[in-house]
């Protein structure tokens, strides 16, 4: 349910995204920013009148309209849910055990894996996320990052699904990406490029979903920087060849996902599995379950393009 602004209990129908509705609730098209919002709240605090917050609805009422033909779509924690902490906790623990198994140091290895995604992260788009994760694991390490991936290259066929414990797959998964599909939206899977062809194509399995599904799917082989940079979705857009007007993002971290929406892109928050670091205000993004999504994407129109 939303909750809207009213005067002395008379709606007037600003919500607290900022965005203007008529008296019935349907979306008239205005964007009031903070800066207008807050004098509106002075003068009518200091006419001695008061501000309340009163449930609306029906929600669709909320969905403002877009002109968009794609969807791009997070994996960790959207369209799989899993405890991201878990997950990466366990995936450095098979990690560091595989790199004893090959008889390398494992603190060694330990210390180049940290350092490595620390690099993938902060990547300025010099080279790729993989020759970045190399170069400095192997700075790090004192490990030959040729050899090393060499013998580490069935680590994703095998021990790596070990980690599909820490999952929770949802049959809403697929349904929500062939519905998209079947309305004539491209989707893509913008999920952040810090592992492997194989590793993303091992969690995308896991989801009940193949990456031939989709149009995109990035990883670090190709990919020179990380979420939350720009640059990522830049390489995205230009990749899919769209704008970010044409695009809606779906995914569950505010500070890595919700980024877009200061550039243009329509955005939508899962909160089954949210993340929010930061802490930061939800009201200015669409938001609600992976049940929500799907009837959110089921009041979509079939796309026109």
């Amino acid at each position: 349910m939303k909750r809207v602004l009213a005067i002395n209990g008379a709606l007037i129908g600003i919500d607290l995204g900022g965005m203007m509705f008529d008296k019935s609730f349907q979306f008239v098209g205005l964007q009031l920013p903070l800066e207008i919002l807050r004098p509106i709240r002075h003068f009518v605090e200091a006419s001695g009148l008061f501000l309340s917050f009163v449930d609306a609805f029906p929600e669709r009422a909320y969905h403002r309209p877009m002109a968009i033909h794609t969807l791009l779509f997070d994996l960790d924690g959207t369209l799989l849910p899993i405890d991201q902490d878990q997950f990466m906790h366990a995936y450095f623990g098979l990690f560091v055990r595989k790199a004893g198994e090959l008889g390398l140091d494992e603190k060694a290895a330990l210390s180049g894996l940290q350092a490595g995604l620390k690099a993938m992260l902060a990547n300025n788009g010099e080279m790729t996320n993989k020759d970045r994760f190399d170069f400095v694991f192997s700075q790090v390490s004192g490990i030959d990052s040729t050899r090393f991936n060499e013998q580490f290259s069935l680590f994703y066929q095998h021990e790596f699904h070990q980690l599909a414990a820490f999952a929770k797959p949802s049959a809403l998964a697929p349904r929500i990406v062939e519905k998209a599909k079947e309305k004539g939206y491209q989707v893509a899977l913008a999920t952040s490029p810090l592992f492997p062809a194989q590793g993303t194509e091992a969690r995308i399995g896991w989801a009940g979903l193949r990456a031939d599904q989709f149009s995109l799917v990035t990883t670090y082989e190709t990919y020179r920087h990380a979420k939350p940079h720009w640059h990522y979705y830049v390489q995205v857009l230009d990749e899919l060849g769209v704008e970010a007007s044409d695009c809606l993002m779906i995914g569950n971290d505010v500070r890595e996902d919700m980024v877009v929406a200061e550039h243009g892109m329509e955005t939508f928050l899962v909160t089954d599995c949210l993340i929010n670091r930061d802490d930061r205000s939800l009201h200015p993004y669409r938001k609600g379950s992976l049940q929500d999504l799907s009837d959110f994407l089921e009041e979509l129109p079939p796309c026109k393009q």
